[in-house]
């Protein structure tokens, strides 16, 4: 299913036109992270080094992900979801987070490890490449929700 999708991404974001850079790709960067994370939300008993490790030695794809982008990422967001979740909960209503679809979940925790801990990033580079990540995998309405999580959550994170 993986190796699938993995392709699908990939044309999604155009790897024809994407340069390769000796540092990689933020964006590509992203893709794989929430490709990491939806693994693992899915497999509780994944280990999450080899699921790291199959997205970034994937064959299949011309895109050059940022490694040390990609691992912070997904350390970060892993290492802070309890507080990530919690605020996601109270931003969209508790009884409505747990309704939302798994990848959109994780597309949020994503954004949000951005926003909140990495401060050399503009929130609203951060909130459009999620967007973008989001229309990889979602419909127009999907990606607007998360836009407007992301935003709302941003604009509180900048008035505290």
């Amino acid at each position: 299913m993986y190796r699938a999708c993995s392709r699908n991404v990939a044309y999604a974001f155009n790897q024809k036109k994407m340069k390769k850079k000796s540092k990689g790709s933020r964006a590509w960067s992203r893709v794989l992270a929430t490709q990491a994370l939806y693994q693992l939300s899915l497999n509780k008993d994944a280990d999450i080094s080899i699921v790291k490790k199959n997205l970034l030695n994937d064959k299949e794809t011309k895109n050059i992900p940022d490694r040390n982008f990609f691992f912070k990422l997904v350390n970060e967001t892993i290492k802070n979801k309890k507080d990530l979740d919690k605020k996601l909960e109270k931003a969209v209503k508790k009884k409505n987070f747990s309704k939302l679809e798994t990848i959109i979940k994780v597309i949020l925790e994503l954004g949000l490890c951005e926003i909140i801990y990495f401060n050399n990033l503009s929130h609203k580079i951060s909130i459009a490449e999620y967007n973008k990540v989001g229309g990889s995998f979602l419909n127009h309405k999907e990606v607007g929700l998360i836009n407007s999580i992301l935003d709302r959550i941003s604009k509180d994170f900048q008035n505290e």
